[in-house]
């Protein structure tokens, strides 16, 4: 590794957007799965609990992150 800080800034970068990028993906997966689900007589079926199903996947981002930067990057 010739530039070591460079690629250490890429590995936090990745990580961050890997992260930014699940969260998205699996909110807008929940809320469509919730909108088809939705029975127009009752409330919307998107919970606080699936909010916090997709921060919980977004602790998936480090890892493949550092798996894109292993590869890539290094």
């Amino acid at each position: 590794m010739k530039n070591s800080t460079k690629s250490l800034l890429n590995l936090l970068y990745l990580c961050c957007a890997m992260s930014v990028v699940l969260f998205i993906l699996t909110m807008f997966g929940r809320l469509l799965g919730a909108w088809l689900a939705w029975n127009m007589n009752e409330n919307f079926p998107f919970s606080l609990d699936d909010f916090f199903v997709c921060l919980k996947l977004t602790w998936m981002g480090p890892p493949a992150g550092f798996i894109f930067w292993y590869f890539y990057y290094r």
